[in-house]
């Protein structure tokens, strides 16, 4: 019996102190914040002419790689160095502009142009 008396008190106790300490409203409000975007995302197309550029770039440094390296006293090394980094700044630029929504077609010419530049290549060079 003192159980359930205790019990009582307590659920009586806990439904006249456990109230909200803040406004409770029955219907919920939203709020629809439109953000406008300023500045958009343009500069696609120049990423992806800069990526068809650095590619035929590159090819022509390889082929000044083989050039050099060929001759008696060449130094290939350079040429070596801006292929590298003409070939990632071709892969960087392919990403750009697909980042700021060019079309995947159009945004991967640099690359397509590179990797068949690269096939074309090894074709000449080791066979």
């Amino acid at each position: 019996m003192k159980k359930l008396i205790l019990f009582l008190i307590a659920i009586t106790t806990l439904a006249n102190v456990s109230y909200a300490s803040f406004p409770v409203i029955d219907g919920m409000q939203n709020e629809v914040i439109q953000i406008d975007d300023e500045e958009p995302n343009t500069g696609g197309l120049l990423f992806a002419v800069l990526s068809v550029l650095l590619s035929l770039l590159s090819v022509l440094f390889i082929f000044l790689f083989i050039g050099n390296s060929f001759s008696h006293n060449g130094n290939p090394f350079p040429y070596l160095l801006l292929t590298i980094a003409s070939v990632f700044a071709t892969i960087f630029s392919a990403k750009e502009a697909r980042k700021r929504d060019v079309k995947r077609s159009t945004s991967f010419i640099g690359i397509s142009i590179l990797i068949i530049s690269l096939l074309l290549i090894k074709f000449l060079v080791f066979d």
